[in-house]
């Protein structure tokens, strides 16, 4: 964290599997009931057993470590004046005098409200909650 840095957020490893697990068991909970369904009505049982095998496995071996390897880079800086987004494409300045409010999200992701609005999402952070009120904080703290 630099020295005057208020606050700085990475994703976090932990959060993320988190995330891949309840994504992954709701996935696999419509597909088997789809499965079910299809199965039931068409007698086509193997749907039943191949349907959530292959939605599961795709999950995880493709798309989650695809979206890890590209969140892992990304780090979040609270300064007294704006807030950083440090990533692989460079950084990106967002005064807070633009931040007009930032919500929790899915217990895994912060978002950021902006004036025009735009929406920026902080993903994978231990505690959103407490990332959104010292964002609010800080913002509350500007003199303008």
């Amino acid at each position: 964290m630099s020295s005057d840095a208020l606050a700085a957020w990475q994703p976090a490893l932990r959060v993320f599997m988190r995330r891949t697990v309840i994504v992954g068991i709701l996935t696999l909970a419509i597909v088997a009931v789809a499965g079910w369904v299809i199965g039931a009505t068409t007698g086509y049982w193997q749907a039943l057993y191949v349907g959530p095998v292959l939605a599961l496995a795709y999950n995880v071996a493709f798309e989650d470590p695809a979206r890890w390897r590209a969140a892992k880079e990304n780090q979040w800086l609270l300064r007294s004046d704006a807030l950083f987004h440090h990533g692989p494409e460079g950084e990106v300045r967002i005064p807070l005098a633009d931040i007009i409010d930032v919500r929790k999200r899915l217990g895994w992701t912060v978002i950021v409200f902006l004036k025009g609005g735009l929406r920026v999402r902080i993903p994978y952070v231990d505690d959103p909650s407490d990332v959104a009120a010292q964002i609010l904080a800080a913002r509350g703290r500007l003199t303008i």
